[in-house]
């Protein structure tokens, strides 16, 4: 069975349990799950400055679990942060919650959107469009004006207005709406009878993106380039 390391780039254990449910209703049983949250780091990645405070801690974790053996990591954050490094300091696979959920939403309809918890994730969002060179397949941006601990303080309010800010998307042109949030089960009824374009939740999209690149490395070896942009720094040299 090949263990897959989902890790939480939060200094909390908050998010572990609804991370569990969601893997739990998709895995293949080919895979296991280790979800791993960090021993100190910030509450949540809204802002660059937490995101480079998680991103040692984050590096440490995956590098053990590649030593370990697991067959891919992935960073539990719509952000990506830390994506690049972790190809560059690693041979194991590693999968960006947003880049496998834009990925999918391409194969599902021609233009998409993503709805947004706040403005201020549009910024370091859009740049990941155009990293991943999709921006022609973007829609739109459709942010909900809630953070984090507004989420996690009233999830039925985020989902109302998910759904909401969803049926805009439609209006926009959009063919899929890509969330930037992990979703209940609960949350999947709703969006079927409400919304007539397939809905991507990021958590499932990168899972059996892992499952996927899990088992081309564990069957072919097949993993990032190591030339050009992810080739490793050299090691460090040995202490006299």
């Amino acid at each position: 069975m090949g263990a897959i390391l989902w890790v939480n780039p939060v200094g909390t254990g908050a998010f572990d349990e609804e991370t569990s449910q969601l893997i739990e209703a998709v895995r293949s049983p080919q895979h296991e799950a280790r979800i791993r949250h960090l021993d100190q780091g910030p509450p949540h990645l809204e802002y660059h400055l937490y995101e480079h405070a998680a991103l040692g801690p984050m590096l440490q974790l995956m590098r053990e679990a590649e030593a370990d053996g697991c067959a891919a990591g992935i960073i539990g954050c719509f952000y990506d942060g830390g994506l690049r490094e972790l190809r560059e300091a690693l041979r194991m696979p590693v999968v960006g919650m947003a880049e496998a959920a834009m990925y999918l939403a391409c194969t599902l309809g021609h233009r998409f959107s993503i709805i947004v918890g706040r403005r201020k994730w549009i910024p370091k969002m859009t740049d990941n469009v155009v990293l991943y060179g999709l921006e022609r397949r973007l829609a739109s941006f459709r942010s909900v004006e809630m953070g984090i601990p507004d989420i996690a303080a009233d999830p039925d309010r985020f989902y109302d207005r998910v759904l909401e800010e969803g049926r805009k998307a439609e209006a926009d042109g959009a063919e899929v709406v890509v969330l930037s949030e992990i979703a209940s089960p609960q949350f999947w009824d709703r969006a079927r009878a409400e919304l007539a374009v397939p809905v991507v939740d990021p958590g499932v999209a990168c899972w059996k993106w892992a499952e996927m690149a899990g088992d081309l490395y564990e069957r072919l070896g097949l993993s990032h380039c190591k030339l050009y942009g992810f080739e490793s720094p050299p090691p460090e040299p040995a202490a006299p």
